[in-house]
């Protein structure tokens, strides 16, 4: 599951349904100031086999989602999802990596521009920076980093000031690491700078 705000009151989710051959789907729901009621809205089906969610706002109605696709492959999408969230509209797909694309993580690095930590091929960890324009019609990728060698699984990307992110991971040996990146605003580059 990755649930992101809309607005106000409303929030949408990805997820995938194990016992429907991992159907993916966005939905929406609204959730009470007190927490005390929970109401779906709208539903999304996109398609089967999809898992390793991680949905991020981009702009006030354009949304990113990186998941794996048939076989594990790296998946972008784009949507659009009104403030209220009675739409959802899928706007764009672009397959990003042909081998695996697990342990997804998003990042907004600035209004069009995202980054992604995930697990790629041989369960090495990579970095990938993505254009995006604020209609969501195209994804362009823009710079690739292997940041691991070995493994690079179960990853949290955050954004730490206007140009350092941080990302936790499970690296060699199942182990715990915390690394530090440099990414400018255009996307052009991931420089890691502590491990």
């Amino acid at each position: 599951n990755s649930l992101v705000h809309v607005s106000g009151t409303t929030y949408a989710l990805a997820y995938s349904a194990v016992n429907s051959n991992n159907y993916g789907y966005v939905k929406t729901f609204t959730i009470s100031a007190d927490g005390s009621t929970v109401t779906g809205i709208n539903t999304r089906n996109l398609s089967y086999y999809i898992t390793h969610n991680s949905l991020i706002q981009l702009d006030s109605d354009t949304y990113v989602l990186a998941h794996s696709y048939s076989n594990n492959k790296g998946y972008i999408r784009t949507f659009t999802i009104s403030a209220d969230g009675s739409t959802i509209t899928q706007v764009s797909s672009l397959a990003h990596d042909a081998n695996l694309g697990e342990y997804n993580s998003l990042v907004k690095v600035d209004s069009n521009t995202v980054a992604l930590a995930y697990s790629g091929n041989g369960g090495n960890g990579y970095i990938k920076t993505f254009t995006i324009p604020s209609s969501g019609a195209s994804i362009t990728e823009v710079f690739e980093y292997k940041h691991d060698s070995f493994y690079g699984k179960h990853n949290s990307f955050v954004q730490v000031d206007d140009d350092t992110y941080a990302l936790a991971y499970s690296g060699t040996g199942n182990d715990g690491f915390i690394k530090t990146f440099t990414i400018p605003t255009d996307g052009s580059a991931v420089t890691q700078v502590k491990k």
